[in-house]
């Protein structure tokens, strides 16, 4: 029972199910509505002859536009049976039954209902009963019943019922035949998708579903699919990418760190200049390493949203001004400069827009001859906060700005780890821009500078 319910929860039997039913339930209220309508027309019918049968013997006993008949004359009777179906009786004012056919009874009083149609079931017989007073100068001179028998019409409707029933069954048959046929055809392409679904592996995803020509939803289908398995090769490939490139970032240091250990174990034990030299080197890889790793969990936890936006209402003037005072304490052979002509208030992290303000001029710094210019410069547009960093420096390669947002990405033959940058400034300045809702832009040129420009929601 539980193998069977788990097969009908099958998107294909739901289908066949759904359409199978909704098939028979209009089936059969066609066929009901058939066999109503046909009921009605026959009925309608045996009504029509039995009224035009009583009118005409009552023309003919009042003598109405043709000869008069006496109300004992047969040939009232004789003319007016024109079948086996139809059973006539006429009877005085007084309900004495003078003259009848004999093809059956229907054992109904014949003062009974004066013209009013009656339905009789009598044993197997299906009757249409009507009682006819027949008045002269206002006196009632006799009765006349008229009934027919609708056995034939009755066989016939049994008949149509039948044959519509085996209609129904044959026809139910053939809905779940083809219902499963469509159904089977309407989902292939799920099916495919499904098959190619479970041939996809972290270290294999190369495999794409065949796209048809006909637009519809299961194309659209295969399409997102196909671009989602694309976004994942691509966050795959960046993952593995990030991964050995901090490896990479890692070893080098440790490398280093290693090899003045063995210089000590060596020699710098009796070597005070060996000591302090290994002493100094060992520290500033450590600093370098305690700073990568800050920069690799801070990008790890903004990716997985361990990262709230501490939002306020501050001064942009005088974030900018706390910048350019704290870089210049550090680095007093650049000169940096700020120009903000209105007071701009910022809704945002003021910590994470410090953060991000500190490491684009700190790049600038790094990348700026001596005596070289730095300027920050902020103005409002509408609902936004624009923000230039601009420095004479040695400047990017047009090829290389789109890759400088990239982790670990250096720019060849001018930033190297020489210079004390790990790659990952940049990359996380930019999760902090969009975190704010806001995009960052660089323009450069080699030997004239770069600017840096970051659109924030005011």
């Amino acid at each position: 029972m539980k193998i069977n319910i788990l097969r009908f929860r099958k998107i294909s039997w739901r289908i066949t199910f759904t359409y199978a039913v909704v098939f028979s339930v209009m089936v059969i209220l066609l066929n009901f509505l058939v066999l109503y309508g046909v009921r009605f027309y026959l009925r309608e019918q045996a009504i029509s002859q039995v009224n035009a049968i009583g009118k005409n013997i009552e023309n003919k006993i009042l003598g109405i536009g043709e000869e008069q008949k006496d109300i004992y004359d047969e040939e009232l009777i004789n003319d007016a049976v024109i079948n086996s179906d139809i059973n006539i009786k006429i009877a005085d004012s007084s309900g004495r039954i003078l003259n009848h056919s004999r093809n059956f009874d229907p054992h109904v009083n014949i003062i009974s209902n004066p013209n009013r149609v009656m339905v009789v079931e009598n044993e197997e017989n299906h009757l249409i009963v009507k009682n006819f007073v027949i008045f002269n100068n206002g006196k009632i001179i006799g009765y006349v019943q008229v009934a027919k028998n609708m056995n034939r019409e009755y066989l016939f409707l049994k008949l149509l019922f039948v044959l519509l029933l085996v209609a129904d069954a044959i026809g139910m048959i053939t809905s779940v035949i083809t219902g499963f046929s469509i159904s089977q055809k309407i989902l292939r392409p799920i099916q495919e998708i499904t098959n190619t679904a479970k041939r996809i592996t972290a270290t294999d995803l190369n495999v794409k579903i065949d796209v048809g020509e006909v637009d519809d939803e299961l194309t659209n289908l295969a399409k997102t699919f196909n671009e989602m398995i694309e976004r994942l090769k691509i966050s795959f490939e960046k993952q593995n990418q990030f991964v050995s490139d901090a490896s990479h970032e890692l070893r080098t240091p440790l490398s280093v760190i290693n090899g003045y250990i063995n210089l000590i174990d060596r020699w710098g034990k009796n070597d005070k200049e060996v000591l302090q030299e290994s002493t100094d080197a060992i520290k500033n890889e450590v600093k370098y390493m305690t700073e990568l790793v800050e920069r690799l969990l801070f990008l790890a936890r903004g990716d997985s949203g361990v990262i709230k936006l501490q939002k306020e209402v501050f001064s942009l003037n005088e974030l900018i001004k706390e910048v350019i005072k704290e870089t210049e304490l550090l680095c007093q052979d650049r000169k940096l400069s700020y120009n903000i002509k209105e007071q701009i208030n910022i809704f945002a992290d003021r910590k994470l827009i410090k953060q991000m303000l500190r490491a684009i001029v700190d790049n600038s710094v790094k990348f700026t001859h001596h005596m070289g210019t730095i300027e920050i410069s902020a103005t409002k547009i509408f609902n936004k906060v624009k923000i230039v960093i601009e420095d004479n420096g040695i400047g990017i390669p047009q090829e290389e700005i789109p890759k400088v947002f990239d982790r670990f990405y250096r720019v060849d033959k001018v930033r190297s780890r020489t210079a004390g940058g790990s790659g990952l400034g940049l990359s996380i300045v930019k999760w902090i821009v969009e975190a704010h809702g806001g995009n960052i832009s660089i323009e450069s040129s080699i030997g004239k500078g770069t600017k840096v420009i970051v659109l924030l929601p005011s």
